[in-house]
């Protein structure tokens, strides 16, 4: 019997300890983000975060083709969070995706309780991460996928560390999907600020990486059995 493909983002915040006169904004602009995938995807049939160990925390999404987009729009808001403004560098999240099969998953049940091949794939991930620079990692039962993934990602997160405030507002609104007017209005800014304003942030790479990402995550086996675990 095929199981459905979970994605399951491990995360923390980079740097938390320069957060600490500032620990429920902090708090409130992570809660905050994780509402905006919510709302964002409507089309998912599971969406829950949790946090644990006080700044870290984690979510699972299925299906998982949203989850990459999701995990940049998170980045994104907590870089352009009004109530963190004037942190340099801003704030931002660590970031591990495991995708994989997910069986006997409980409608209701704790994030912290449910166990499966994407869990055991994002969590080891995040920790092998903290050792180094990289914030964005994906790992699937794939080697082939998880190195292609491995390079874009560094290439991704090689942008993201650039976005000024301003910059992580367009994009986070071009990644929900807002036209460029509403986005010049709601900024109160002109339409061609805000062009220019993507283009700096590089947001057409950021797209051709989802698509391809969509892609490549199409082609998973939907079966935990279909392979072994990919190293972190």
């Amino acid at each position: 019997m095929e199981e459905p493909l979970h994605a399951v983002m491990t995360g923390d915040v980079v740097g938390s300890t320069r957060f600490d006169h500032k620990r429920k904004a902090l708090l409130a602009a992570l809660h905050a983000a994780f509402e905006l995938v919510h709302e964002s995807f409507p089309e998912l049939r599971l969406c829950q975060f949790e946090m644990f160990r006080g700044d870290s925390f984690q979510g699972v999404l299925s299906p998982p083709e949203p989850a990459l987009r999701a995990a940049l729009m998170m980045r994104a808001s907590l870089r352009c969070a009004p109530a963190l403004s004037g942190f340099r560098p801003p704030a931002d999240v660590r970031l591990a995706l495991g995708i994989g099969a997910t069986t006997g998953w409980e409608t209701g049940q704790s994030v912290s309780e449910a166990d499966g091949e994407p869990f055991a794939l994002s969590g080891p991930t995040l920790d092998a991460m903290k050792r180094g620079d990289q914030l964005l990692r994906v790992r699937t039962v794939s080697e082939e996928i998880n190195a292609e993934l491995d390079v874009e990602c560094a290439l991704a997160d090689a942008l993201v560390s650039r976005w000024s405030v301003h910059q992580a507002q367009v994009v986070l609104a071009q990644l929900r999907g807002v036209g460029r007017k509403r986005m010049a209005r709601e900024l109160d800014v002109t339409v061609q600020a805000v062009g220019q304003r993507l283009r700096l942030a590089g947001v057409g790479a950021v797209e051709k990486l989802l698509e391809r990402y969509e892609t490549l995550i199409a082609r998973l086996p939907t079966s935990a059995a279909a392979g072994a675990h990919a190293d972190p």
